[in-house]
C-alpha cells in the first residue's frame, strides 16, 4: 500500500511546477475517489489504478474473512505522556552484582597486584551470554568514584564482532585525547604504526584503565600491537574486558575471569518490581508478588529481560493485567533468542500501532553507537511515520512523545559519556529484535576487499540501507534491487568512507523514492548530481563533505 501512495504521489508532482505536496492524510481520504480521476490520463495513470484496485481487492477479502470467522476488533494501547527522565547508569539493573563490582575495583585499587606475573598491565575478562549485563557491571566499575580518583586517565572502547585494530587504536586515541569529530577526520589516513606509536606517547608514565567492551575475536595476532602500546602504560595499569567467549579472556592473557552467572528469580523480580511498581507502597508490591515471580521465571535470570518486562507492566493495570502478560501465547512460540525475544515481542504488542513502526526503525541504527534523539525524529517525520491526530501538535513534539514512549519500556536508555548526556543506546539483543521484525526490509551491507554486494540479489522487499565500508573503499556504484529503498545511511565512523559522484548519481537513478539519504562526499567532488531531482519523497539530506557543495534543489518538491 505505501509503494501505491508513493506512486499516486508521484503521478500527482508531474502536472505540478510549484507547491506543497498533500500530506499523508489527504491522499487517504482521497483514495477511494482516485480510481475516477485517471479517466482524465489512462495511459499515465493506468498502472497505478491497476495497483490500487488490486489493493482495494485484498482489503475487500480481509473485510470477508472478519465476517467469516467472526473477528473482533481489540483496543489499541494509545500513547500516555512520560516524564521528564535523566541520563544515568541504571543500577536497578546491577542487583545482584554488587559481589562483582566489589571484587573488580578490589583488584583495581590492590597495591600488591601490580607486580603480579611481573607484568605492569592486566586484564581482567567478565565473561556471559548476551543481555547478562556485562557491559553494565563494567560501565558501573568504570564510573565508580573511587575508580576515577585512582587512574590518571579512562577509556571506554567498543570493539565489536568483526575487529578492526585501525578502528580500535583510532577509538582509543580520541578516548585519550577527547577529540571532536573534525579532529578524528584527520586519523583517517593515519597509518596503524602511527596510531600505536600515539597510543605509546598518550599513556606512558600513567596509570591508566582501559575498558574493551564486546570482544569476539579469537586471534591471537588481532591485538598483537595494541598490547605491545598499552605495556608503556605505568604499573598498576588494567585492561577490562567484556565477552560472550571464554576463550576470549584466555587470548587477553586475563590475569582474573569473572563469570556473569544469570540472575536468581527473586533478583529478576526485584527488578520487575523496581521499575513496574516503583511508585507503589509494601502491601501492593506484595500483593503483585506471586504473579510477579511467575513472570520473573521466565525471565530465565537475565537482567535485560527482566527490565524489558518491568517496562512493559508498567503500563498493566491490576493484577489480571499482569496475569494476561503471563498467560500469553507468545510465551510458546519457536524462534531464535527465545528466552529474549518473546519479552520483547510483548512489549512491542503493547506499543501503539504508530510507534511499533518507529521502534522497528532502529534496526537502521549501528549496535553500540550512539544515536541522536533529534536525528531519530528528523528521520521518523522523513518516513511518515508520525500519526497526525486532532491536534495540532508540532510534529517534532509528537516524535519526542513516540521517543519517550519507547525509553518508558526500556527498549534503550540515556548514555552517558564525558559527565554529559550526549545520546541514546540500544542493547544489542534489542537491536537484534529489531532486525527480526523488519527482516526482509532492511540490510546492512558491508563493502570490503570481497565482492559482497552480490548478497542483495533477490532482496526486492528491501526499504531501508546501510553501507558500510571498509577503509580505502568506497560506496558501490550500482545497488541491486534498490527500486524500493526508502533509507539509505552510509556510516562514516568520523573517518569518512565515500560515494563518488558517478554512485550517488546511480543511487538516484535507480532509488526513486528514496526519503532519507545520509551520505559522505569525497573533498574533490564539488556538486551534487542533477539526479537528485528525481527523488521527489526525499524529505532528509545529509551530504557530509570536506568543501561546500554546489546544490541544485530547484525542481524539488517542498515536503
Amino acid at each position: 500500500m505505501e509503494d501505491a501512495l508513493d506512486e499516486w504521489r508521484t503521478v500527482l508532482l508531474y502536472p505540478r511546477t510549484d507547491g506543497a505536496e498533500e500530506n499523508a492524510s489527504f491522499l487517504q481520504r482521497k483514495v477511494c475517489v482516485f480510481l475516477r480521476c485517471f479517466s482524465f490520463h489512462p495511459v499515465r495513470y493506468r498502472g497505478v489504478a491497476l495497483n490500487i484496485k488490486e489493493i482495494n481487492g485484498s482489503l475487500d477479502k480481509i473485510a470477508e474473512d472478519k465476517v467469516r470467522y467472526q473477528l473482533t476488533s481489540m483496543p489499541v494501547s494509545k500513547l500516555q505522556r512520560q516524564g521528564e527522565s535523566k541520563s544515568f547508569i541504571d543500577e536497578s539493573s546491577l542487583l545482584g552484582r554488587d559481589d562483582v563490582k566489589n571484587e573488580i575495583i578490589s583488584h583495581f585499587l590492590s597495591e600488591t597486584s601490580k607486580e603480579e606475573e611481573g607484568s605492569p598491565i592486566q586484564t581482567i575478562s567478565i565473561v556471559g551470554v548476551g543481555g547478562v549485563g556485562k557491559t553494565a557491571v563494567a560501565q558501573l566499575v568504570y564510573n565508580d568514584e573511587n575508580v576515577k580518583r585512582h587512574f590518571t586517565c579512562r577509556v571506554w572502547t567498543y570493539v565489536s564482532d568483526i575487529f578492526d585494530e585501525s578502528k580500535v587504536a583510532k577509538s582509543i586515541i580520541v578516548g585519550l585525547q577527547g577529540l571532536d569529530k573534525q579532529a578524528n577526520l584527520k586519523l583517517e589516513s593515519v597509518p596503524l604504526d602511527a596510531l600505536l606509536d600515539e597510543i605509546r606517547r598518550s599513556i606512558k608514565g600513567k596509570k591508566y584503565l582501559l575498558v574493551l567492551d564486546d570482544v569476539w575475536t579469537e586471534k591471537d595476532k588481532d591485538f598483537e600491537g595494541l598490547n605491545a602500546a598499552f605495556k608503556c602504560g605505568a604499573p598498576g595499569s588494567w585492561i577490562l574486558v567484556t565477552t560472550r567467549k571464554s576463550t576470549v579472556a584466555t587470548i587477553m592473557g586475563s590475569s582474573h575471569t569473572i563469570q556473569l552467572n544469570n540472575l536468581s528469580q527473586e533478583i529478576c523480580w526485584s527488578i520487575i518490581r523496581n521499575i513496574a511498581l516503583r511508585e507503589k507502597d509494601q502491601r501492593t508490591c506484595e500483593e503483585f508478588k506471586p504473579v510477579g515471580l511467575k513472570i520473573a521465571k521466565e525471565c530465565k535470570g537475565l537482567p535485560l529481560v527482566a527490565k524489558t518486562l518491568g517496562g512493559l507492566l508498567r503500563f498493566k493495570t491490576g493484577i489480571q493485567g499482569w496475569e494476561n502478560v503471563f498467560n500469553s501465547e507468545l510465551w510458546r512460540l519457536e524462534m531464535v533468542h527465545k528466552d529474549v525475544f518473546v519479552p520483547l515481542l510483548l512489549s512491542y504488542y503493547d506499543l501503539p500501532s504508530p510507534v511499533r513502526r518507529c521502534f522497528t526503525y532502529l534496526a537502521c541504527a549501528r549496535k553500540d553507537t550512539s544515536f541522536n534523539i533529534c536525528h531519530v525524529i528528523s528521520h521518523w517525520m522523513a518516513q511518515g511515520y508520525l500519526d497526525l491526530d486532532d491536534d495540532d501538535s508540532p510534529l517534532e513534539l509528537k516524535g519526542f512523545e513516540y521517543f519517550k514512549c519507547l525509553e518508558a519500556r526500556c527498549f534503550f536508555q540515556g548514555f552517558e559519556y564525558q559527565d554529559q548526556c550526549l545520546a541514546y543506546k540500544i542493547h544489542d539483543l534489542v537491536h537484534d529484535f529489531a532486525l527480526f521484525l523488519t527482516r526482509g526490509e532492511f540490510m546492512a551491507l558491508e563493502v570490503s576487499k570481497g565482492n559482497t554486494s552480490s548478497t542483495m540479489n533477490g532482496q526486492r522487499t528491501l526499504r531501508h540501507l546501510i553501507v558500510i565500508i571498509e577503509k580505502g573503499l568506497h560506496f558501490p556504484e550500482f545497488i541491486p534491487n534498490a527500486e524500493k529503498l526508502r533509507s539509505v545511511l552510509c556510516y562514516d565512523d568520523g573517518f569518512g568512507p565515500a560515494i563518488s559522484e558517478k554512485a550517488l548519481c546511480n543511487l538516484f537513478n535507480q532509488a526513486r523514492r528514496l526519503r532519507v539519504v545520509v551520505v559522505w562526499m569525497p573533498g574533490h567532488c564539488s556538486t551534487i548530481p542533477e539526479e537528485i531531482r528525481n527523488l521527489l519523497h526525499l524529505r532528509f539530506l545529509n551530504i557530509n563533505s570536506s568543501r561546500n557543495l554546489k546544490r541544485k534543489f530547484s525542481q524539488l518538491e517542498a515536503s
